[in-house]
């Protein structure tokens, strides 16, 4: 699989920056996209470095979860659980909730490693530090990919 980050720009001419997951076959892969990358894509730094500091205390067997029956982390209705009973050590499931195939009550959350987060993450900090530095519309259309 590749995680892509590029600019589109729509008809409106807005441009907006997405980061989406493509599988073998070229189609976009719904379960990374709508929960991992779009829980990374919409939560604002401080929100992500909160998020990365349980994800290390965890990683490092140093995080207690305070309510094993609640998720450890949300944002703009993605749910994350980091560790026992929902998730393996070193593991983290990420739900959305405004989708029910990937929703904690109907669907599935995806499960994904620490380390798979953290390079998704590395990665969508890459392309915003080059589109702050390129600006947004010198990067319209340009594939910015790595393999994971």
């Amino acid at each position: 699989m590749k995680i892509v980050a590029e600019v589109f720009k729509l008809p409106s001419g807005s441009l907006i920056p997405q980061l989406y997951c493509v599988g073998k076959g070229g189609d976009v892969e719904r379960g990374t996209t709508d929960t991992l990358l779009d829980l990374i894509a919409e939560s604002l730094p401080y929100q992500l470095e909160k998020l990365v500091a349980i994800l290390v205390a965890a990683r490092s067997g140093k995080y207690e979860r305070s309510d094993p029956d609640l998720a450890d982390w949300s944002v703009n209705d993605k749910f994350v659980w980091i560790g026992p009973p929902r998730a393996e050590i070193g593991f983290l499931f990420i739900s959305n909730e405004n989708i029910p195939d990937f929703s904690s009550d109907e669907g599935e959350p995806q499960k994904f490693s620490i380390e798979q987060f953290l390079n998704a993450l590395a990665h969508w900090e890459k392309f915003c530090k080059i589109i702050s530095e390129r600006g947004r519309e010198n990067v319209v259309g340009v594939r910015f990919e790595i393999v994971i």
